[in-house]
This record gives structure tokens, C-alpha cells and sequence, in this order.
């Protein structure tokens, strides 16, 4: 099970550690709570990728993730 936390400074939107299982994310990166939403979606991907024990470098994990995201505007 993942749990989410949210701090309130940080570096990046949101980060995800698989050996904790942990969703971090950080409020002073968001403007609005459909940010937070989509950064919380975005980690919880990377959860995802990892548990079906999926290979692949960061930069086609993040491409993965970012074509999932905007799949509904580009169908």
C-alpha cells in the first residue's frame, strides 16, 4: 500500500521512493488542488511501474507517464 505525505518545501512537485513505498509532495510547487491531484496521479504511476516489475530507463518511464496523462486530450 502506498501512503502519501505532503510537505510544504521542496525541490521537485512530488517525488516516489519504491523501497518505502512512499509518495512525497511538496505544496510549494502547486498552484491549484488539480496540481496536487495531477502530481499525486503522476507518483502513483511510478508506483504502478514499479510493482508489475516493468524495465525501463527514467526519461521512457517519464514519457510513459506524461503520454498517460494526456491521453484524454489527445484521442
Amino acid at each position: 500500500m502506498v501512503s502519501v505525505d505532503f510537505k510544504i518545501f521542496g525541490e521537485d512537485a512530488g517525488n516516489y521512493y519504491d523501497e518505502s513505498e512512499r509518495v512525497l509532495v511538496f505544496l510549494n510547487k502547486h498552484e491549484s488542488l488539480e496540481d496536487i491531484y495531477k502530481t499525486i496521479t503522476h507518483e502513483l504511476l511510478h508506483h504502478c511501474i514499479n510493482i508489475f516489475n516493468i524495465s525501463m530507463d527514467d526519461d521512457q518511464e517519464e514519457s510513459l507517464i506524461f503520454q498517460m496523462s494526456w491521453a484524454e486530450f489527445s484521442i
